[in-house]
């Protein structure tokens, strides 16, 4: 994320592939939370998405985490939070 912020947009790809390969589809919230942060939105709710499907534990960190802050206004991160039914 942070090369990315930094315009070192290659390198961020180069430094998250690794990643991707280690957690593959299991990935879903974190790969959410690094596309929300460069600015992919829709490809950042179709990960949040996954990790619905396969009831991803990190779902828990969803409210409060800043770092899904840019997904925050979104309809598809919106229907998610409906459907995690956090207590108020």
């Amino acid at each position: 994320m942070i090369y990315d912020k930094l315009g070192r947009h290659a390198e961020a790809q180069t430094t998250f592939k690794p990643y991707q390969v280690y957690w593959g589809d299991a990935g879903g919230m974190f790969y959410a939370a690094v596309y929300g942060q460069w600015g992919q939105l829709p490809h950042a709710l179709d990960w949040l998405e996954a990790a619905m499907r396969n009831r991803d534990p990190y779902l828990v960190q969803l409210r409060m985490d800043p770092l899904f802050d840019p997904l925050r206004k979104e309809a598809r991160y919106q229907e998610v939070m409906r459907q995690l039914r956090f207590p108020d």
